[in-house]
């Protein structure tokens, strides 16, 4: 009897070694699982941020050859993100397509490897130069609506719907870019112009992209920024009215009440003008002084809605020279031009996007107003009346001889091994 009672005992106890050995490797197996997801889900991270990386670096070579083509990286630099991380991008350009040395304005590859962690990932895209002032004389983004015996002298263009309303004149090309389809614009070209059909979109930078330029050159800000940097960085103090008395701008709203207690005239100088609101009246004029140096008008907030912003009265232009005045509206409200007017400059009502991915910027163009420039906006949405937009340019990319405004994404992405 005590033999079997020992026997017992020690199966028991070999019972419960054998237990305590399962649940061991259990456990022990159970932790390792763990411990490879976590380093697999740790990989994916840094797989998936090194990518980012690699993206944002190829954004910040963009930026620092448009403010000068001179500073492009010929060789891989690194940069860490931030300074002092285990995350870097490094990133260089070569001559498209050849791989060579590249010289600007040339097209280029922008070639740039994010490393998270000892995890690297390298893409390139082509870029190239954009002079957006140069390219047309109108072009609307998504619609484009001409009517009446409205004339432009230039190349004309959209990436969307084309419509005609009327016996409108095209003295020059008309692109059809991307997926742009509508109305067909050969019954309305003067001889020499042609119809051009682009299976790829043409591609612009937002308002806000041309404010992070304007506020690096003048201001030397090295961080993205929206129209709304010139609330608090602009020249609306130096506003006088025509006798050279200070005229105070409130609420950044020039309407009726700015002109009490001038002599109708707003004087602008060579600088930027930032306004939330502009509704220049008739038998007003704002006169444009860029003789000495270019006038920029800002319209903001960045997506702002609320009443149309218009110009009723004259603009009067010291220069006449179309590259000395631009009017960049990055809000999101109708822009109209009315009236009677000489106009020396460009207009340009392309932003965005909204929260849920949307861009927006609208003018409208009425009665007779001459304009010697160009008129770019995502929508175009009414060019009606006498109106008549002259604007020598050819269309379809960068003119020869033209200046480089800034270096740009020319639709192709691909990764590629490491640089």
């Amino acid at each position: 009897m005590r033999t079997s009672n020992c026997n017992r005992r020690g199966m028991a106890l070999i019972l419960a070694l054998v237990s305590v050995l399962i649940i061991s490797a259990l456990l022990a197996g159970a932790l390792m699982l763990s411990v490879s997801h976590l380093a697999l889900s740790h990989t994916n991270s840094a797989y998936a941020n090194a990518l980012n990386l690699a993206e944002a670096g190829i954004n910040w070579e963009l930026w620092k050859i448009s403010r000068d083509p001179d500073q492009a990286d010929t060789i891989p630099a690194a940069v860490q993100v931030p300074n002092g991380s285990n995350r870097s991008f490094a990133v260089h350009v070569a001559a498209y397509p050849s791989g060579g040395t590249w010289a600007a304005p040339a097209p280029l590859w922008v070639i740039s490897t994010g490393t998270v962690d000892g995890v690297s990932r390298t893409v390139r895209v082509v870029a190239k130069g954009y002079d957006i002032f140069g390219l047309y004389a109108l072009f609307g983004i998504d619609t484009l609506n001409v009517g009446g015996n409205a004339t432009v002298n230039g190349a004309t263009g959209s990436d969307g719907l084309v419509s005609f309303n009327g016996n409108e004149h095209f003295n020059g090309n008309f692109w059809y870019c991307g997926g742009a389809g509508g109305s067909d614009a050969s019954p309305y070209m003067y001889p020499g112009g042609q119809v051009y059909h682009s299976p790829l979109p043409e591609v612009f930078p937002t308002v806000d992209a041309f404010a992070t330029m304007r506020a690096n050159q003048r201001y030397g800000t090295t961080t993205p920024q929206t129209v709304d940097f010139f609330k608090t960085h602009n020249d609306n103090g130096t506003i006088v009215d025509g006798t050279g008395k200070s005229i105070q701008i409130k609420n950044h709203t020039i309407d009726i009440h700015t002109f009490k207690g001038t002599d109708g005239t707003l004087v602008l100088n060579p600088g930027d003008y930032y306004f939330e609101s502009m509704d220049l009246p008739s038998n007003n004029t704002v006169r444009i002084n860029d003789q000495n140096g270019a006038v920029n008008i800002w319209i903001g907030p960045a997506g702002g809605t609320g009443k149309v912003d218009s110009i009723n009265g004259t603009m009067l232009f010291a220069s006449q020279n179309s590259n000395m005045f631009h009017l960049y509206d990055g809000a999101n409200r109708e822009l109209r031009l009315n009236g009677t007017m000489d106009f020396y400059g460009n207009v340009y009502a392309y932003n965005g996007p909204t929260k849920s991915g949307q861009y927006y910027g609208s003018v409208q163009l009425n009665g007779t107003g001459n304009i010697t420039g160009s008129v770019i906006a995502y929508d175009v949405t009414k060019m009606t009346g006498n109106a008549e937009i002259t604007f020598q340019s050819g269309g379809g990319g960068p003119v020869p001889g033209e200046p480089v405004l800034f270096y740009g994404f020319d639709q192709s992405w691909e990764e590629v091994g490491p640089a």
